[in-house]
């Protein structure tokens, strides 16, 4: 059975027509609140409408077992989830607080759009082809949340190409290492199945996000031990379904 071109295809053009919009609209506002500021902001209300629009529903567990100063964003986290599918980051910024400022790798940049939206909005993104600017990056990543800020990341580096959870890279837990703020793992189920690697149809669904309990670098000082240890985590909330 032949599915249908035309709508999603439309959809489709809706979409980019609309991420020119409110990145235009975001340039407009960070005049007046800052690039970081008005880029999550406008972000959150852009992808809140594009979930709408194709169907995605949104569903948390978890969060209210997370400690009162993380929910209200008064304690700075790096939040570590599993990468399904490029609804992730959009439903991570309509869950959670502070308008996390996310790991991504440089070549997002050369997007047309969202590469200057996302840098507007204070993406930190990372070059793994050279190692000393990597480094660079991880370190300004551990001032910003030094003064208060929120990170968000993909350890795997990469979307699933099969649903199956990759090997994590080290990167980020030498970040929590030096910033020495807790890890928040989250279990990303339902994108992978609505939006997979290479696909471009959105199938309407519900994306879930299964929140786990925060793992203290200072209480894992081993580099590996701390990655494996958030893998399984990560592991566990995503058998969850």
């Amino acid at each position: 059975m032949r599915r249908p071109f035309v709508k999603p295809f439309l959809v489709l053009m809706y979409v980019f027509l609309m991420l020119f919009v409110f990145t235009v609209a975001g340039f407009l506002l960070s005049i007046f609140l800052g690039g970081r500021r008005a880029m999550g902001k406008v972000a959150q209300v852009y992808f809140a409408h594009m979930g709408r629009i194709w169907g995605v529903r949104h569903e948390i567990d978890g969060w209210e077992d997370l400690p009162a100063e993380i929910r209200e964003g008064r304690q700075p986290v790096i939040y570590i989830a599993n990468h399904t599918s490029y609804l992730d980051a959009m439903m991570l910024t309509c869950n959670l607080p502070n308008h996390p400022v996310y790991l991504a790798k440089i070549e997002m940049l050369l997007i047309p759009v969202l590469g200057p939206a996302c840098w507007m909005g204070g993406c930190i993104f990372i070059n793994r082809r050279n190692r000393p600017k990597a480094i660079a990056s991880l370190k300004r990543a551990a001032r910003l949340i030094h003064d208060g800020a929120t990170v968000a990341a993909f350890p795997e580096g990469t979307r699933t190409r099969d649903g199956a959870l990759l090997p994590f890279k080290k990167g980020v837990f030498n970040l929590a290492q030096d910033a020495d703020v807790p890890l928040v793992p989250l279990g990303l189920t339902g994108g992978f199945e609505m939006l997979p690697a290479g696909g471009w149809r959105v199938t309407p669904g519900t994306f879930r996000i299964h929140v786990g309990r925060p793992i203290l670098p200072s209480e894992i000082p081993d580099l590996d031990v701390l990655r494996e240890t958030a893998h399984e985590a990560v592991k566990a909330l995503v058998a969850k379904g």
